[in-house]
C-alpha cells in the first residue's frame, strides 16, 4: 500500500513548496524509513485525516493522485502519461508537463521527457520530480 503515496523525498521537497495538505499517513521527519498511516479518530469514531501534528518535524505523505492535484490546482500544471511503443513492440512510458497561461505569445508551456520510463509508476515518479523541480527552479 506504501507505493501509493509519494516517497520521503518527494513528501519534503513538496513541504518546502508550501504543500500542506491533509493527508492519510505522514513521514516522521527524524528517519527517512518512519512511514506511519493516520489512525485518529474523532469522538464519534469517525476517521480523522493527519493534517499537522505537534510535532513540526512530521509531515504529509500525500497519495500521487492528491500532489498532482495540487500542482494542477495551486500552480496551474498539467500531466499526462503516454504509453508508447518501440519498433520492437515494447512498451514504455513517457512523461508530459504543462503549463496553460491565459494569453499569447506563451498560450502554452510544455516541457516534455524523452528518457523511456520501463513502468507507469518510474514515469509517475519521474513526473513528479519534474513538477518539484520546475516549482524550484520557478520556471513557471
Amino acid at each position: 500500500m506504501t507505493q501509493e503515496f509519494v516517497t520521503y523525498e518527494q513528501a519534503l521537497a513538496l513541504k518546502e513548496l508550501g504543500f500542506d495538505e491533509p493527508c492519510l499517513a505522514f513521514w516522521d521527519g527524524k528517519n527517512t524509513d518512519a512511514f506511519y498511516f493516520n489512525n485518529i479518530r474523532d469522538a464519534s469514531g469517525d476517521y480523522t485525516p493527519f493534517q499537522k501534528h505537534d510535532r513540526l518535524k512530521w509531515f504529509g505523505a500525500p497519495l500521487y493522485q492528491q500532489a498532482f492535484r495540487w500542482f494542477r490546482e495551486k500552480h496551474g500544471i498539467c500531466t499526462w502519461i503516454e504509453r508508447l511503443y518501440t519498433d520492437d513492440h515494447v512498451p514504455y512510458y513517457r512523461y508530459s508537463c504543462e503549463k496553460s497561461i491565459e494569453s499569447p505569445p506563451n498560450y502554452n508551456k510544455t516541457w516534455i521527457t524523452l528518457k523511456e520510463h520501463t513502468t507507469y509508476e518510474e514515469a509517475e515518479q519521474a513526473c513528479l520530480d519534474k513538477l518539484i523541480e520546475i516549482c524550484k527552479n520557478k520556471q513557471i
